[in-house]
């Protein structure tokens, strides 16, 4: 008896043409960042090639290259005071407000709105340095973080400490130059206003738990410290910065609007 299997085959195929394809990570996020903070694409690029130049953060946290970058930095911001004494510390305080301020938001809005979580480790990422030496564009080799994908907005959030935000501040502290708690104070105070910024996106609750999670635990869920415990503290019913990040230091860099020595 002949078997008619080839109806059944066709209306198999007929209907797989109709599920419709999962976007890319890359996709989801860019649409995401699109809808909500499109700006931010003006300097992060998602599965995109990098450009000849840029580098990973284990290129340029080499001594030479950061020695080179902070060098050219430093004589564009003194460039106008030629004979100032020259300040490391306030210098490479600016250099990472500048690198963490722009990598830090699009990895927030990526690893809090998607079901998927990007993979934030530094290998992922190549960063192309403006003319002034300092960070001007982030490249993201996007892959999904399997692990981070399963955990709460909380953990992932400790994800971005640990695996993004950490190495670049080790980098850093490593010139002898700076104390790291200046910077992690600095990062504490561009993720809480971050977190403001996502507050349609988050709801009301789920921003009380981060920032509680973010600036009010000592430890994090592994045992480490948190790095950001109490940069930021409440005053008057704000959360404001505790530590004053040095760029009023700097020839004509303007002090901060809310600076904790007004």
């Amino acid at each position: 008896m002949p078997y008619r299997s080839a109806p059944i085959i066709e209306d198999v195929t007929w209907r797989a043409h109709l599920q419709p394809e999962m976007p890319s990570l890359a996709e989801a996020v860019r649409e995401t960042i699109t809808r909500t903070r499109e700006h931010l694409l003006d300097f992060i690029r998602l599965d995109e090639p990098h450009p000849t130049g840029a580098m990973t953060l284990a290129q340029w946290a080499r001594p030479g290259t950061m020695r080179s970058l902070l060098a050219i930095y430093s004589d564009h911001i003194y460039r106008h005071q030629p004979t100032q004494p020259r300040e490391n510390k306030p210098l490479i305080s600016l250099w990472a407000q500048w690198y963490i301020g722009l990598m830090v938001p699009p990895l927030m809005l990526a690893l809090l709105t998607q079901e998927r979580a990007i993979d934030v480790s530094p290998e992922h990422m190549h960063v192309e340095f403006h003319e002034t030496g300092r960070a001007a564009c982030f490249w993201v080799d996007v892959h999904q973080d399997e692990r981070a994908t399963a955990h709460s907005p909380q953990q992932r959030m400790e994800t971005l400490i640990v695996s993004a935000l950490m190495p670049v501040v080790q980098a850093l502290e490593s010139t002898g130059d700076i104390n790291g708690k200046l910077i992690w104070s600095n990062t504490g105070y561009l993720i809480n206003w971050y977190l403001t910024e996502m507050k349609p996106l988050l709801g009301e609750a789920l921003l009380a738990t981060l920032r509680q999670s973010c600036f009010f635990e000592k430890q994090l869920s592994s045992g480490q410290d948190n790095p950001l415990w109490r940069t930021v503290v409440p005053r008057k019913g704000l959360l404001v910065r505790r530590t004053c990040c040095q760029r009023y230091r700097l020839p004509d860099v303007q002090q901060c609007g809310d600076c904790t020595l007004k």
